[in-house]
């Protein structure tokens, strides 16, 4: 009887090693082995992570430089279709410049007309320009042209080159040496032509202007304190 019960004994001993021996195992190799492999994938995803910001980044670079273009607005090529955009140029500009609106200007095109003529003009400057020209083959080009301290002085003005990519964003050419304004507009057809202009009048008034080829698109008319602001013919007069 004390025989069979030490041989049980030592039967079960062994069963008990033998499971011992596998949990330690499966804990040690298996699930810490499984842990260990988790940082291999993390840091793959990392690294695939680390990518993407780097394609943003140059996105975001592409669309700072496209911001700096005049932008054309969608209320330009349709301003009626717009309820908050209603032509009351009349109204607010009796409201606030009557001497002029008594002279008949009917729109922000001739109250500019009028001011540069009539008024005169002490000083200009011209802080932004932008040419859009089309290639033979194509292609979409900008000039932009940046005037520098807010000088008009010639030399105080930097000129760069843009081709345009599939998706609009602006892709900047390097100049040459010799290259200068006319020259890069002999590379093709003008097509749009904008600028934002600072005009210092002789009475001491003052308009801050953008205009899109020929038309006055925003602009911003201070009558000796009282500020006339439009964009097309829908006008504020505070």
């Amino acid at each position: 009887m004390k025989e069979i019960k030490l041989k049980t004994w030592i039967l079960w001993a062994v069963i008990l090693f033998s499971l011992g021996i596998f949990a330690d195992y499966f804990f040690w190799h298996l699930l810490l082995g499984h842990q260990n492999s988790e940082p291999v994938h993390t840091t793959e995803a990392a690294i695939s992570d680390s990518a993407k910001p780097e394609t943003e980044s140059a996105k975001l670079d592409k669309e700072e430089e496209v911001s700096s273009f005049i932008r054309e607005s969608h209320t330009e090529a349709d301003p009626s279709g717009t309820p908050s955009l209603k032509d009351n140029f009349l109204e607010t500009l009796q409201a606030c410049a009557p001497e002029i609106a008594a002279q008949a200007i009917a729109t922000p095109e001739a109250l500019i007309e009028y001011l540069q003529k009539s008024v005169g003009v002490q000083a200009e400057s011209v802080s932004v320009e932008n040419y859009h020209i089309t290639l033979a083959d194509g292609s979409h080009h900008r000039i932009h042209v940046v005037a520098q301290d807010r000088s008009n002085l010639p030399d105080k003005k930097e000129v760069r080159y843009y081709k345009l990519d599939a998706e609009g964003y602006p892709e900047r050419i390097r100049l040459k040496k010799d290259d200068t304004l006319q020259s890069l507009l002999a590379q093709g057809t003008l097509t749009r032509h904008e600028l934002r202009a600072d005009l210092k009048l002789k009475d001491g008034s003052a308009v801050q202007l953008e205009r899109h080829d020929q038309k006055v698109f925003e602009f911003q008319y201070n009558n000796h304190g009282r500020v006339l602001s439009c964009r097309l013919a829908h006008c504020q007069c505070p």
